[in-house]
């Protein structure tokens, strides 16, 4: 795609955003996980790979990728970013693994639940005793988008290429899962965090601002705004008032509170596998000062559990890199610069974050990898641009509010 190309599809996307509300995953009330006991992550991790649709109905798509997150098992699709998500336990009585869950479109409300199995002798005594399977096989039923129940039978095809286990890719949450897609829960919130590894991401873009008691909080606006929360008696700046006072009288849209950076990599460590933390800093006075202690403390909280994390600090204009440069002690911390390839070289920065409409930058990308430095660009909203990026691109990652699309797109192109 021409540079001109890039610009006409970035101003297609941002007059057709608009707000959304919440649409939480429906409820799956099967009875198939009853009495079922826990699978160890190890297991279940073995399930990675590529699928085809074997029979039933082709209401899913025809195609798709297993990704593992903590604590589900994901599929995305090859039609309409269409993904599903589960819950898994062993079922003692017949050896089987059983699922339950929901399916979802990526770029809209539509979604319903979806149960389904493994047989013993179709792949799940391969996988309790910790063997690839010769034959891997799910089958099961789901409510599609009518509440007519369909059948749908999968078969493993492959695993991931030598390439995608060799190279790391990374997959970004905008602001937390589908924030223009009526998303599961409010962005920049701790439920986002704690379950966003589900819709295929391996890290989480978030923003910072900083209350009136030097508390670095995930908050896109600098200004209350009902558009991310609930009606308050507040107006004004977030920096006029104290986080302790936002947490009592401020909401997020689906009634959580605004939290704060600490908070979140809290939930982020403990609660994810995922590895990137992408704080996209907002330029508030003295904001490094008092971001660098947190996450400092949260180095060394990963460090005790045994994690292995990247938190980037975000340099997205000019007013923030003065700040950055005001505070010197962050400099031996992870860094990222939007600007250009010559800002990150002249700060010091391991990544580069340019914006998509700026188009492959193939020559910025190679000149950043020949000095060590990753790029992830951001953010990707169209299918058609994602699917041009990985597969001309060289990017080492990407932010998208559609994770789907570039999961699917990844793992199936190499």
């Amino acid at each position: 795609m021409s540079r001109f190309q890039y610009l006409l599809l970035f101003v297609v996307i941002t007059i057709s955003c608009s707000k959304n509300g919440i649409t939480p995953p429906p409820v799956n009330e099967s009875s198939n996980l009853i009495g079922t006991s826990a699978i160890q992550f190890q297991v279940v991790k073995n399930l990675e790979g590529i699928y085809s649709l074997k029979g039933g109905s082709t209401a899913l798509g025809s195609n798709f990728v297993c990704k593992i997150s903590k604590t589900r098992v994901s599929f995305f699709s090859n039609d309409r970013g269409l993904f599903f998500i589960l819950s898994y336990g062993f079922k003692q009585q017949d050896s089987s693994i059983q699922f339950a869950g929901f399916w979802r479109l990526s770029e809209f409300a539509t979604q319903n639940n979806i149960q389904l199995s493994i047989a013993s002798n179709q792949g799940a005594s391969d996988l309790m005793n910790n063997r690839l399977p010769a034959t891997l096989v799910i089958k099961g039923t789901f409510l599609d988008e009518h509440g007519q129940n369909q059948s749908v039978e999968l078969s493993f095809t492959r695993h991931f290429s030598d390439y995608v286990r060799n190279h790391e890719f990374t997959i970004f949450a905008h602001h937390g899962v589908q924030t223009t897609a009526n998303p599961p829960y409010a962005q920049n919130s701790l439920n986002g965090v704690k379950h966003d590894e589900d819709y295929g991401v391996d890290g989480i873009e978030f923003d910072v601002h900083l209350t009136k008691d030097n508390v670095p909080i995930c908050i896109h606006n600098p200004s209350i705004d009902i558009s991310l929360t609930k009606k308050s008696p507040l107006s004004g700046d977030y920096i006029q008032y104290s986080f302790r006072f936002l947490q009592e009288y401020i909401q997020l849209v689906d009634g959580q509170r605004i939290p704060s950076v600490e908070q979140v990599l809290q939930a982020f460590i403990d609660s994810t596998n995922m590895k990137y933390m992408w704080l996209d800093v907002k330029g508030d006075p003295d904001i490094f000062k008092y971001l660098e202690t947190v996450v400092r403390n949260a180095y060394g909280h990963a460090a005790a559990v045994g994690r292995n994390v990247e938190i980037i600090a975000d340099i997205p204009s000019g007013k923030v890199i003065d700040e950055f440069k005001a505070w010197p002690a962050y400099s031996n911390l992870p860094s990222m610069c939007e600007l250009s390839m010559q800002d990150v070289i002249d700060l010091g920065c391991k990544y580069f974050g340019p914006r998509y409409s700026q188009g492959l930058l193939t020559e910025d990308v190679n000149k950043a990898h020949s000095m060590g430095i990753k790029v992830f660009s951001w953010t990707l909203n169209s299918k058609t641009l994602i699917t041009d990026y990985i597969q001309h691109g060289n990017f080492d990652g990407m932010i998208t509010d559609y994770p789907a699309y570039a999961v699917y797109e990844y793992y199936t192109t190499h």
